[in-house]
């Protein structure tokens, strides 16, 4: 090999790389965004776990016990009643029994707060309204997140109304919140203090999501410059 194809080898290499367009810092803040948002998930996930728990334990509760429990006791009351000469030769005086029942109790089954379809307490799965949290939203919210929140937080938000799924975390420097509205109906919410930033998207099923970032008195917006990112990672959800 001369020194002309030297030369041409030479010429022909790559110059210097170009600058990159991130720096460690950048790597780090990142690094950290995400470790808080795997956080904020698996926290959220424990949280819906130990509800289903506590649900079933009051259901348990409530309802006075197994149904085998349940069997053994009413066949026991029957044979009382059934067998002759059992040591109960009258009824109590006390308490006397009117049409086959006692009217010490009422023959109507109580109710526990009413029907609430399963939805009880401050955080429910599927609840629409501003008085209640929506389960599913607040958890996956609280994957969004940059900084840890615990899904017990949870508040309805500033853009829930009437017919809205809505969820929303008290943050530094004010709250961000969001609601979800089926198809069909209209994205109405009440007026937000100045400064807040705003955005909406549209959902998988057809509806709407609204994202409220709204900033403590006389400050800015939280995560202002996220919100639209945000927004565009719940939509698919619902």
């Amino acid at each position: 090999m001369d020194e002309q194809e030297l030369r041409s080898l030479f010429s022909a290499a790559p110059g210097e790389a170009p600058s990159p367009g991130f720096t460690q810092d950048d790597v780090v803040r990142e690094s950290r965004r995400q470790t808080l948002r795997r956080r904020n998930r698996i926290t959220a996930g424990v949280s819906a776990a130990a509800l289903v728990v506590v649900g079933f334990g009051a259901y348990g509760v409530l309802t006075g016990g197994t149904p085998k429990e349940m069997t053994a006791a009413g066949d026991s009351a029957g044979s009382a009643q059934s067998a002759p000469g059992s040591g109960q030769p009258g009824l109590d005086p006390a308490r006397p029994e009117v049409g086959g029942e006692s009217p010490n109790f009422s023959s109507t089954p109580p109710q526990q707060g009413g029907d609430q379809g399963g939805k009880t307490g401050h955080l429910a799965e599927g609840a629409s309204g501003c008085e209640q949290v929506d389960g599913e939203l607040a958890i996956a919210l609280a994957g969004e997140l940059p900084v840890p929140v615990a899904v017990t937080q949870a508040v309805p938000g500033g853009a829930c109304s009437t017919g809205s799924r809505s969820a929303g975390f008290p943050v530094p420097g004010g709250q961000v919140a969001a609601a979800v509205y089926p198809k069909g109906i209209p994205a109405v919410f009440k007026s937000q203090p100045a400064g807040t930033v705003t955005t909406q998207v549209a959902t998988a099923s057809g509806g709407r999501l609204v994202l409220v970032s709204v900033p403590s008195a006389g400050g800015a917006a939280p995560y202002g410059g996220q919100v639209e990112a945000f927004a565009h990672a719940l939509a698919p959800r619902f």
